[in-house]
């Protein structure tokens, strides 16, 4: 486990630190991924709604409904 120390405080008030880059950077955008995720998540569900017909057409036709 690592104890903070008073040199570490230190180097990250420092503006060029590693540290103080990641703590002030600003949130990533993720409009463009959320856009993508929901269209993914509606092209599955159709997939899917899809697959349930094919699949009961088949038990249909086998005499098992």
């Amino acid at each position: 486990m690592r104890c903070i120390t008073k040199e570490m405080l230190e180097k990250r008030e420092q503006a060029n630190s590693v540290y103080n880059l990641i703590l002030h950077a600003p949130k990533p955008d993720f409009t463009e991924l959320d856009k993508e995720c929901a269209e993914l998540k509606e092209w599955i569900t159709e997939e899917h709604k899809k697959d349930r017909q094919i699949m009961m057409e088949a038990l249909k036709s086998n005499g098992r409904l």
